[in-house]
C-alpha cells in the first residue's frame, strides 16, 4: 500500500496528538489499543490516495487532508477529552476513519465499500 509523503505527515500529526492524549491520561492498553485501530483504519482509508484525491472534497464535504487536520488538532485539545472522556476521542476518530474507508474508490474488481 502506497501513502503519499502529504498523507504520511498527516497520519503522524494524528498519531502524534493520540500519544500526547495517551501520555496526558495515562491511559492504559485497552486504549493504547483502541488509537491504534483508529490509526489502522485512518491508514487503510489512506492507501494509494493520489494527492489530488488528498486535498479533494470528500461527498462535497472536507477533502481527506482536511480531516485528517481536524483531528490531529482536535485530538490535542486535553480540555475537550477531560470534559467528554478519552473514550470520544476515540470514538470520534474511528467515525472519521469510517468515512474516508467508505469513500475509497474500490481496486479494479472489488465493489464500492459504500452501503446503499
Amino acid at each position: 500500500m502506497y501513502l503519499s509523503p502529504e498523507a504520511q505527515r498527516l497520519l503522524d500529526d494524528v498519531r502524534r496528538a493520540h500519544e500526547t492524549l495517551l501520555a496526558h491520561f495515562g491511559a492504559g492498553d485497552a486504549h493504547r489499543r483502541a488509537f491504534r485501530a483508529v490509526y489502522a483504519v485512518l491508514e487503510s482509508a489512506l492507501g494509494d490516495v493520489t494527492v489530488g484525491e488528498l486535498r479533494e472534497p470528500v461527498d462535497g464535504g472536507w477533502s481527506r487532508g482536511q480531516v485528517l487536520v481536524h483531528l490531529a488538532e482536535r485530538d490535542e485539545k486535553i480540555e475537550e477529552a477531560r470534559e467528554r472522556g478519552i473514550e470520544h476521542m476515540i470514538e470520534h476518530g474511528l467515525e472519521h476513519g469510517r468515512d474516508l474507508w467508505l469513500a475509497r474508490a474500490p481496486a479494479a474488481g472489488e465493489k464500492s465499500p459504500r452501503r446503499g
